[in-house]
């Protein structure tokens, strides 16, 4: 693992140049993307992404702000698994591969063992390489269309010689649009860490932040939203990259971030379709940022037209609503235009989460074809009861036990939005509580047979699908008083916090930006280039840093919170100068416009910090 941390170091270095020139690139992009249905489908097969705020056994969304100015991300890629027939049977199924089989599109790729650093082979366009690890032999093997190369310390890095080449991971499958090879631009490296399994190899695409974006874009939203929509899932995709440069190597692998929901969904050049392309380009280098710090941009599907705060979807301690964990950009919004709705009363909550449609909110039905933005399900006493048994870590006994007949099911707590925090249901032989949004949802917002109509439109919702906590239990008796049935009534599906992504695609619609769109979901966020934690350490030289991002109306500021730092020189694209001293420095924050040097798109800003103490977080706000 030392000799790899190494040998990549060198590598990242040399590669720079290389992949800031593939960013550059014109290529023909897909028009094609995944429909609505199939976006569906996918995230109620493999669950939301981390990036989104649905993976919290994954830890953190975001790590802190990079110390670097990012060029290269190293994305480990999952492998695939195959039926007898040779059909694809799961796309995302391990980080470890039995072998990695690569080809390449164009040119000359030059195939390295990064312990000496020589070539073992220069292949050609349709030339496929096999490496594979034998751990006995503590090796590399690789061998070219089936003939065997030798044993090699490795790890094995894949170099292109031509800016036009692409690479073929041919051991894999990816589906968008259909199941297909996956192409990546940048480089691969066959490799390990302390957490490969045995005889297996990671596969990782050395691929620079720019040219990652476009290929998530639109697995994490639809290729149909609105372009600022869009434009502001990049910008949520782009934070979580730069804030989670070391996340998987911190754990014994050899990359940063996966390609699947794990971090968030990257299927390469097959994903990124032509609107996916647009809104990297222009959002290039822009993230969302709160008080100096990269956010925790979260977002799920869509939230009926009410978002909730953090502290109320995810409360920690787990035994408290809400919780004490704050998260001032991530405070509840009425995500609709006119008046916001009045939930103090039981009969304000009704109204709101029993209509259908509701025109006045973003990601209503009738508005933009959202068919989830209201829905109404049946659960009978025995569904219920059954939820008792098969989840039962998602239920709190408060008295007795479950074994009686249902009674009562009822509503004690809500959250900001209205929707319901704890549920308590009665039985004969006890009482039982449901508390917070992920159980709520399991246990009272789950179908439990198919064909329930959607909002909109004549697709029905699937048996056993997830939507979200309710709003609104209606009961229906037997003659004996007990529970025969409830309509459970909502809005939405997913968490419920942060951006709602067919309300972003409304407020497209309505003609906002996606600036506009991130600061109506994030409060009180800043949108810019990536935050960068600067400074020197004594012996390690000019910490020079160099930073690229879009300006869309050439109005910035300069932002820099300092921590006893003696003096910084700011260069911007390539004309101007500003110095600053340690006495403008003695402050906690300085903002400086420096919208007479920036032009629309695309700008440069160097760092140039002085001294050998001190330190400072920079970044450049743009309007």
């Amino acid at each position: 693992m030392n000799r790899f941390r190494k040998s990549a170091v060198g590598v990242l270095v040399l590669l720079t140049l290389l992949l800031v020139s593939l960013n550059l690139l014109a290529q023909a992009q897909p028009e094609q993307g995944q429909t609505e249905e199939e976006w569906i489908q996918m995230k109620a097969e493999q669950g939301d992404s981390h990036a989104s705020g649905m993976r919290p056994e994954l830890g953190p969304v975001i790590l802190g702000n990079p110390t670097q100015a990012v060029v290269v991300l190293r994305v480990g890629l999952y492998a695939s698994t195959f039926n007898a027939n040779g059909t694809l049977n799961t796309e995302y199924a391990s980080l470890n591969h039995t072998f990695a089989d690569i080809s390449n599109t164009a040119g000359d790729v030059h195939v390295l063992d990064e312990a000496t650093g020589k070539q073992i082979i220069a292949i050609t366009a349709g030339q496929i390489v096999r490496v594979s690890f034998d751990s006995t032999l503590n090796a590399y093997q690789v061998a070219v269309d089936g003939n065997s190369l030798g044993d090699f310390a490795g790890p094995i890095f894949f170099k292109p010689s031509d800016s036009t080449n692409m690479f073929r991971v041919e051991s894999i499958r990816r589906s968008f649009s259909g199941v297909k090879v996956p192409l990546y631009r940048g480089a691969i490296e066959i490799s390990r860490g302390r957490s490969t399994a045995a005889n297996r190899v990671n596969v990782v695409n050395f691929v620079s932040l720019e040219d990652y974006v476009p290929g998530v874009v639109v697995n994490e939203s639809i290729s149909s939203f609105g372009i600022e929509a869009l434009k502001a899932q990049a910008v949520a995709a782009r934070g979580y990259a730069a804030g989670n440069i070391g996340n998987y190597i911190n754990r014994g692998y050899p990359f940063d971030i996966v390609d699947s929901s794990s971090s968030q969904v990257y299927r390469g050049v097959i994903s990124e379709h032509v609107k996916a392309v647009q809104a990297s380009q222009e959002t290039s280098g822009l993230v969302a940022s709160y008080q100096g710090k990269i956010i925790s941009a979260m977002y799920s599907s869509s939230m009926g037209g009410h978002t909730d705060s953090y502290e109320w979807s995810f409360n920690s301690p787990s035994s408290q609503l809400p919780g004490t964990q704050i998260l001032p950009y991530l405070h509840y919004i009425y995500d609709g235009d006119g008046t916001p709705p009045d939930f103090s009363t039981e009969e304000g909550v009704a109204a709101f989460w029993t209509a259908n449609p509701v025109p006045t909110i973003y990601d209503d039905c009738i508005r933009i074809g959202n068919s989830f933005s209201r829905w109404k399900i049946r659960l009978t006493a025995a569904d219920i009861k059954a939820r008792f048994t098969s989840m039962a870590s998602r239920i709190v006994v408060v008295s007795g036990d479950t074994s009686g007949t249902i009674q009562d099911v009822a509503v004690t707590l809500r959250m900001p939005s209205g929707r319901a925090a704890i549920v308590r249901i009665t039985l004969t032989s006890g009482v039982v509580e449901v508390r917070g949004w992920d159980n709520l949802r399991n246990v009272l917002g789950r179908t439990a047979v198919a064909g329930t109509p959607r909002a909109c439109g004549t697709s029905t919702i699937a048996n056993n699908f997830t939507l979200n906590n309710p709003s609104v239990i209606e009961q229906v008796k037997k003659l004996d008083g007990t529970l025969d049935y409830i309509f459970s009534y909502g809005g939405g599906w997913g968490h419920n916090v942060g951006m709602s992504q067919y309300g972003s695609n409304g407020r497209a619609k309505a003609g906002q930006t996606f600036q506009q769109i991130l600061k109506a979901y994030y409060t009180g966020v800043d949108i810019g280039s990536h935050p960068i934690d600067i400074g020197r350490n004594p012996g390690s030289g000019v910490p020079t840093l160099r930073q690229s991002f879009y300006a869309p109306n050439a109005i910035g500021r300069l932002v820099i919170r300092p921590t006893d730092l003696k003096g910084l020189r700011v260069h911007i694209n390539a004309l101007y100068d500003l110095s600053f001293t340690a006495d403008d420095l003695a402050t906690d924050e300085l903002s400086v416009d420096i919208t007479p040097y920036l032009v629309q798109g695309m700008n440069t800003v160097q760092y140039n910090p002085v001294g050998r103490d001190g330190k400072a977080t920079v970044m450049v706000e743009v309007d």
